[in-house]
Formats: structure tokens, C-alpha cells, sequence
């Protein structure tokens, strides 16, 4: 008995170990951090207390709060690393046993681009995906031993991090979904009908959280619930639109055409060229459809795309199946933006920011260093769905109250990567590296106690 508690203690040390050599790593090659358009534009949102953007206004709000604890990146990363360490690390303290394996399948996991570069970059996907992760592993803690009264406080710690994280992505709420699942399943041999009544109070207090943090963490200070995201409703349909325009050329759009024919007649004849299943920004491509679409209402867009939806729905899923092949199989990842080194943003803000594009030999380090994961499995997100539903899998059939936490995380990005089919309007990698990390950790928790059976 000693002999394995040695053991055990000797794999764990050795797995935090290496997660700190992860921690060393990002902090080393990375500070300050990287920071692309939209970082930049959020990060003026926060600090001079503005509204400019569609930038979730919690993430610009963060970044402000960030900005003021420390202005030269030491917050955001240590946030960043907090989050996503510190959950790897606690992922030990939920098994009885410890692997050997895990320490060797921790190395592999902190050389990825994913965990070694993307925790340094400014980005509200990486966030997201961060905080969403944290909020499975403090709830597979409160639920470890299927109690019937979990720790109130780590309830209420995950329900702030999964309101937290439906802000930074709205589909993101489709995480504290599984969880609450997870929820009712882990405590029903225990509580049985209480715990499906638990999880839906808990996931009130998620809704409700998230409707607070709407209205109270805004950069401009406190007022009503953000409406920044009916701008991507309308970004979205008009994708839509335009995609039903290409793929069956000559088709009419009436409800426009009739308000405001010069712009339909544009819109039916020019706008097929430029458009791409890749991301929606070649459309600006041309200034003619871009003056069109902006000469175009809202409820006139609206109503092309009920018609498109209702009657012609092949015609639209072929558009959306288009749109998720892009993202989720990023066919030519360097279309689809897979790494982010260095600042890059508009002039102005940069100059108001008190800081300079940058672009210099270790950042052209870094981004080489990524090409060498381009184009295989591990910058692929069908690798990770697939390694996800194969972990997912084997969790279920060993079904400790902990394993169901991290089977509904696996499950839960499975099926936000799944929503990118009806909402996608880019490739950008960094909109799935939610997938990626949950499958990370997943494969992090199997491989710390790999036994299928019941401890």
C-alpha cells in the first residue's frame, strides 16, 4: 500500500511538474502577449471606457479591469495560465490513482501551439474556452463523490464561470447545458429526483448570472443587457443570403428588390462573385455590395432569409454545410488564421493605446513553430472530435460521478462545435479551440488513472 502511494505521488509530482514547465514555457517565449485587431479594439473599449465595437462588452470590460492591475500583460497571462493550468493540474486531485502515462501525455499535450502560444494571445475564444473548462473541473470536484449536498460555494464558482463564458460566446451557454446533465446524473444514485431539481435551480442561477453580467460588466459602465450580438444576426443572414445567391445563380430577392431595387439588382448580380464558404469578409471585397447591403434594412434581410430557410431549405443547408466544412475542417488552414503572434491593429487606436505594431524575430520564431503542426492532427478539429467522443466513450463506461463532469465537458464541446453548422461565417481556427482544449483534457484526466473500472 505504501509502495503504490509512493508511486502515485511520484506520477503526480511529475505530471505538475511538466504542466509547470508549460507554465514557464508560455510566460518565456510569449510576453508581452499577441494581440490582433480585435484584441486591440477591445482593449481601447476597457481602458477609455467606450462602446465601439461588437466585441462581447464582458471581454472588453475584462480586458479594461486587466489593463488597470498591470498594463504590460502580466494579468492576462496569469489569468490565462491560472485558468487553464490550474484545471489541468486539479484534474490529478479527482483520481484515487495516478498514471505514469500522464506525465508523458502532459509533455505531448504542452509542445502544441494550442497550450504552449494560444494562452498568451488576446482572444475571447481563448478565454471562453479557459473559463468553460475551469467551470467542468470545480464541478467535477463538488461532484466527485456523488454527495448529496455538493459544496454550495463550488456551485456557485461554476455557475459564474459558465455565465462568464456565455457571454464571451453565446453559444458557449451550450456547455452549462451539459453540465447541469451531468449534474442530475452524478447525484441520482444518491438523490434521485433532488438532484434533476439541484441542477435546474443551478442552471436558473447560471441564466440569471448571465443576464446580471450583461447589464453590469459593460466597459461604459453599468446600464441595460448588451445588444451588441443582433449585429452578428444580421452579419449571419446576410451570409446566408448572398450564399444562396451563388450557389443558384439568377435567384431573386423580392422582399428587397421590390423596397430597394437598385441595391437588389447589385446584390443578385455581383454579390456571387465575391462571395466564400471560408468567411464572410470577401463580400467587402466589392464596394458596390457593400454600399448595397448597407443601403438594405434589416427586416428586408430578415425576410430574404425566412424565405431562403422556409422555402428552399436544401438550398440553405447545402449553404451552411459549405460554411461548417471551413471551419470545422479548415480544408486550407492558412485561409483560416491559426495563429496570432506579435500586435498588429488600427493606427489610431494603437497610437491612443500607447503602443506600436510588433512583429519581430521571436514572433516569426513562434509562428514557424506552429507551421509544423499545420496540416496534421494536431491542429485539426476533426482529430479532436474524434478524440473526444473516444474519450467520452470510455469515461461512460466507467461512469464515476467525476468521469460524468468530464464526459459532459467532451459532450458539450461536441455539440458546440456542432452549432457552427447553423451559425458559422469564418474559418478562423480559434472559433473551435474550445473542442480542442476540452479533448486535451479529457485525454489529461484518462491518462492520469487509465483504469476502466470503478475505483
Amino acid at each position: 500500500m505504501a509502495r503504490a502511494r509512493d508511486s502515485r505521488g511520484a506520477a503526480v509530482l511529475a505530471y505538475l511538474a511538466v504542466l509547470a514547465v508549460g507554465v514557464v514555457a508560455v510566460l518565456r517565449f510569449n510576453y508581452p502577449g499577441h494581440l490582433s485587431w480585435d484584441s486591440v479594439s477591445a482593449l481601447h473599449e476597457g481602458r477609455f471606457h467606450v462602446r465601439e465595437t461588437w466585441n462581447p462588452a464582458i471581454y472588453s470590460w475584462l480586458l479594461g479591469v486587466l489593463d488597470r492591475i498591470s498594463t504590460n500583460a502580466v494579468a492576462w497571462i496569469g489569468l490565462s495560465c491560472a485558468l487553464l493550468f490550474g484545471a489541468w493540474a486539479a484534474l490529478a486531485a479527482l483520481r484515487p490513482r495516478a498514471s505514469w502515462l500522464a506525465p508523458v501525455v502532459a509533455l505531448g499535450v504542452i509542445a502544441l501551439p494550442q497550450a504552449s502560444i494560444y494562452p498568451a494571445i488576446y482572444w475571447k475564444d481563448v478565454l471562453f474556452a479557459e473559463t468553460a473548462l475551469a467551470g467542468f473541473v470545480v464541478l467535477a470536484f463538488a461532484m466527485r463523490h456523488g454527495a448529496r449536498r455538493p459544496p454550495w460555494l463550488a456551485l456557485l464558482a461554476a455557475a459564474v464561470l459558465f455565465a462568464v463564458a456565455g457571454l464571451l460566446r453565446q453559444n458557449g451557454l451550450i456547455f452549462a447545458l451539459a453540465a447541469s446533465v451531468a449534474l442530475t446524473w452524478a447525484g441520482w444514485a444518491q438523490a434521485g429526483w433532488r438532484s434533476l431539481g439541484r441542477a435546474v435551480v443551478w442552471l436558473l442561477a447560471v441564466a440569471v448570472l448571465t443576464l446580471a453580467f450583461s447589464a453590469l460588466l459593460q466597459p461604459q459602465g453599468p446600464g441595460r443587457p448588451d445588444t451588441a450580438g443582433g449585429k452578428g444576426v444580421r452579419l449571419l443572414q446576410t451570409y446566408d443570403m448572398i450564399a444562396g445567391l451563388a450557389f443558384q445563380p439568377g435567384r431573386h430577392l423580392p422582399a428587397i428588390e421590390r423596397a430597394e431595387p437598385a441595391a437588389g439588382e447589385i446584390l443578385r448580380t455581383r454579390a456571387p462573385k465575391v462571395y466564400s464558404p471560408e468567411r464572410i469578409d470577401s463580400l467587402s471585397a466589392d464596394p458596390n455590395v457593400d454600399g448595397a447591403l448597407d443601403q438594405v434594412p434589416s427586416d428586408q434581410i430578415r425576410a430574404e432569409w425566412v424565405r431562403l430557410v422556409t422555402r428552399d431549405p436544401g438550398l440553405y443547408l447545402r449553404a451552411r454545410l459549405a460554411a461548417f466544412r471551413q471551419v470545422f475542417a479548415t480544408p486550407i488552414i492558412d485561409h483560416c488564421l491559426p495563429i496570432e503572434v506579435g500586435v498588429e491593429g488600427p493606427p489610431l487606436i494603437l497610437k491612443s493605446l500607447h503602443m506600436a505594431s510588433r512583429s519581430d524575430e521571436r514572433d516569426q520564431r513562434l509562428y514557424n513553430y506552429t507551421t509544423w503542426f499545420l496540416d496534421t492532427p494536431a491542429m485539426s478539429h476533426v482529430a479532436y472530435a474524434v478524440l473526444a467522443l473516444g474519450v467520452m466513450i470510455l469515461l461512460l463506461v466507467r461512469r464515476e460521478p467525476a468521469d460524468l463532469m468530464i464526459a459532459a465537458l467532451l459532450g458539450g464541446a461536441l455539440t458546440f462545435a456542432a452549432s457552427f453548422f447553423v451559425i458559422s461565417i469564418a474559418c478562423d481556427y480559434r472559433y473551435l479551440y474550445a473542442l480542442d482544449m476540452a479533448a486535451l483534457t479529457g485525454a489529461l484526466y484518462l491518462a492520469l488513472d487509465p483504469r476502466l473500472r470503478r475505483g
